[in-house]
């Protein structure tokens, strides 16, 4: 039911769009193509920030500085290689290089103190797509493909707490992982050189099981201890994207587009071991929530502009 009203959202897309403007590839072709993304972004780690410190009575606000601008972002290419075998006009082969990177801000609340804390993030993540093409009429096209995606976050944050007890504090997470995705994509001309597109990530993990890496380090020194949080296991994620826009042709084999994204990658770390301590003392309840923090379910959110162009090699 889910899958059936996401292609009747595309279509009514397609043809009540207003945008103008990815376009029609002509024989064997180079496709180059890259990109800015103007919005948000927030990530997985944010709430298991969250739901760590909770245990300490600690509560932490949203992060600040979640909004910027992306300039290497959806950068790479696409290799077309033409068929004409009836509805079927190519195969498609091809990478994309993204990169996020943000300052975050917050503060947090604590019975006797203040937190002031902030953070250095970075998302890079790359997609490796293999598809066909197929052409139903002249000016429609529909783009099954299956992505391969690998991705990698890091997170430094540091703290400052003020009142009792004070502390100095020290986080860093990293995690990384790949999965095999389905999706599909549409394009509808309206012209020679004006093309309405749509792109969906609709499901995975698919043949390729998700695999990767999660870590997670916490250190604070108090005016009377220090602690310490540690948890280290396996990472899983799915994504789900939607991105519809338009492109148009402004010179020859080179063209403008500009698109709405909004996307939700599923992360949980999987397995992991977790420890907290505070001085030499182990602290099963905060172990406990140091486990369920990282093992939750939780999104990494973009939604955005990205404006970008395109250029076709003729091979």
């Amino acid at each position: 039911m889910k899958r059936s009203l996401v292609f009747s959202l595309i279509v009514i897309l397609l043809f009540t769009g207003s945008v103008f403007a990815q376009g029609k590839v002509e024989g064997n072709a180079l496709r180059i193509k890259g990109a800015s993304f103007l919005g948000s972004l927030r990530t997985d780690l944010e709430k298991r920030n969250f739901y760590g410190d909770i245990v300490g009575l600690e509560y932490n606000q949203d992060w600040q500085g979640n909004r910027g601008t992306s300039l290497i972002n959806d950068f790479g290419f696409d290799y077309f290689h033409s068929l004409n075998a009836g509805i079927l006009s190519n195969v498609f082969l091809g990478l994309h290089l993204n990169r996020f990177t943000r300052g975050y801000e917050w503060n947090s609340y604590y019975a006797t103190g203040l937190g002031i804390k902030e953070g250095d993030y970075r998302l890079l993540y790359s997609d490796i797509n293999l598809g066909i093409t197929l052409s139903p009429s002249s000016n429609f096209r529909i783009l099954p493909k299956y992505v391969i995606r690998s991705m990698s976050q890091s997170f430094e944050g540091n703290y400052l707490g003020i009142g009792g007890p004070s502390y100095l504090g020290q986080d860093t997470k990293t995690t990384s992982g790949t999965s095999g995705l389905v999706g599909v994509g549409f394009e509808f001309d309206l012209n020679d050189r004006a093309t309405l597109f749509a792109d969906f990530l609709l499901f995975g993990p698919f043949l390729l099981n998700s695999s990767g890496t999660y870590n997670s380090e916490q250190f604070r020194v108090y005016n009377n201890g220090f602690g310490f949080n540690f948890a280290n296991g396996g990472y899983t994620f799915y994504s789900e994207k939607i991105s519809v826009g338009g492109s148009i042709m402004i010179l020859p084999k080179l063209r403008l587009f500009l698109s709405f994204e909004r996307e939700n990658m599923t992360a949980k770390a999987k397995s992991p071991v977790a420890l907290s301590f505070y001085g030499d003392t182990l602290d099963r309840v905060g172990t406990l929530m140091e486990f369920v923090s990282a093992t939750a379910d939780h999104q990494i959110a973009m939604s955005g502009i990205k404006i970008g162009v395109t250029y076709d090699l003729n091979l």
